[in-house]
């Protein structure tokens, strides 16, 4: 004999799944696509180099400068591990510092000609001195956690 109302509960769960599902991909492209417009910018190169990509992180680098694309995303991501990754060698120098502290010479300004000087205790003046992918990530994170109370 089969359940009374168990359309009416699968229909529940149905709409549960999608509604989840969208709100998690949405704090997803808005977190990722945080990462990518914070990330400093001279040339455009590190901003160019994160990819995402669904259960392995990826190998890939461009030299691409300019304007960055916001990454593409599954249609379902419950369940699903999504990296964002960079694999330029001195992204995490952006995120944790690192520049030689005091700045002997700087950068050379193509356009001037002249060296200046674009760090600040091994920041670059571009990202707050606690990085911009760990900040970003705590508030996905805690977006994530708002939406399951």
């Amino acid at each position: 004999m089969p359940l009374l109302g168990r359309k009416k509960v699968n229909d529940a769960i149905t709409k549960l799944t999608k509604d989840s599902n969208n709100k998690l991909k949405a704090v997803y492209l808005w977190g990722l696509g945080r990462i990518i417009t914070e990330t400093p910018a001279d040339t455009g190169r590190a901003r160019n180099n994160w990819f995402a990509s669904v259960g392995l992180p990826s190998g890939s680098t461009t030299t691409l400068t300019g304007t960055s694309q916001l990454p593409t995303l599954p249609e379902n991501v419950l369940g699903k591990k999504i990296y964002l990754t960079n694999n330029l060698p001195y992204i995490g120098m952006l995120e944790y510092g690192g520049y030689p502290k005091p700045v002997k010479k700087g950068t050379l300004n193509k356009l001037t000609k002249t060296f200046e000087i674009r760090s600040v205790a091994g920041f670059s003046k571009q990202v707050a001195p606690k990085g911009w992918v760990r900040v970003i990530m705590i508030r996905m994170q805690n977006e994530i956690r708002k939406g399951n109370e």
